[in-house]
């Protein structure tokens, strides 16, 4: 350009032009890309954050159903709280036991459950027949307090880990058959109540027991049932050597008190709640 130029400071001043101008071109280009930059970098990062918090919650809930789809067998410790994180279900579906009496060992077992509500407290009462069934030994357990607002409950729940107490009594077979008389004039073995759920935070009472390789389940629930009026609770409690007495169910027809960890619009009240439906002699 500048050998072609007539003038020789026409020239320099054109030529110093087009660099200005190419350095403002240049600037405003590279401003434009770093606004640019910026703006890709936000959208990545952004990407990247939700693709991080899928990952988690796909893994939270992974882990979540592999520990629920635990089975709880005879050796299995239930006091030891990370067992019974993971294998609370297949225990109050009483699968050990299901699986002795198909094969003819469980003959007189029988399970109870009573979820004060779960995050408050929760018992349990195992019956197992002794020398030929003349005596049985009954093991008694509660679990819980458990503070929940310290927990987690988007991966913990519905399994809380929390601590427990045990007492193990032996009964005769007329203690034995006090119970079951009570449990059968309460419906234990008549009942049909299939789809009924049991919600984690009502009272509830289930019973599971095996008879002629054959078991029996019925269900009582707080939001179904007067559980003031059943008897077998009463019987249970005299047997036990549990000192701490059994948490008094709701008045039958009394309205559901709203949680006080959790208010109504909190999504983590609606996480930390489940339930079981029963299902035939199932609880699923």
């Amino acid at each position: 350009m500048l050998n072609t130029c007539p003038d020789k400071l026409i020239c320099r001043l054109v030529a110093v032009s087009f660099f200005r101008q190419s350095q403002f071109i240049s600037g405003k280009r590279l401003k434009i890309e770093d606004r640019m930059r910026k703006k890709i970098m936000s959208v990545v990062s952004k990407i990247r954050t939700k693709s991080s918090i899928l990952r988690g919650s796909a893994l939270s809930a992974a882990g979540l159903i592999a520990l629920s789809a635990c089975s709880f067998t005879g050796t299995s410790d239930i006091e030891n709280p990370l067992v019974r994180k993971g294998t609370w279900f297949s225990f109050i579906n009483a699968d050990d036991i299901r699986t002795a009496c198909s094969a003819g060992d469980a003959e007189g077992r029988i399970r109870l459950v009573y979820n004060a509500d779960y995050y408050k407290e929760t018992r349990s009462y195992d019956l197992i027949p002794k020398n030929g069934a003349e005596q049985f030994e009954m093991v008694s357990r509660i679990f819980g307090p458990l503070d929940v607002s310290q927990v987690n409950v988007e991966v913990t729940a519905p399994l809380g880990a929390f601590g427990g107490t045990e007492s193990r009594e032996n009964l005769s077979r007329g203690q034995y058959l006090a119970l079951t008389d009570a449990l059968q004039s309460d419906g234990f073995g008549y009942q049909s109540r299939d789809g009924l759920r049991l919600h984690s935070d009502d009272y509830y009472w289930v019973a599971i027991g095996c008879s002629s390789q054959n078991i029996t389940l019925a269900a009582w629930t707080s939001a179904k049932d007067d559980l003031r009026a059943l008897t077998f609770p009463n019987v249970l409690e005299n047997l036990s050597g549990l000192e701490k007495p059994l948490p008094q169910p709701p008045a039958f027809g009394t309205p559901k008190q709203p949680d006080p960890f959790y208010n109504k619009n909190d999504k983590q009240a609606e996480s930390r709640s489940f339930y079981r439906t029963v299902r035939g002699n199932q609880l699923r």
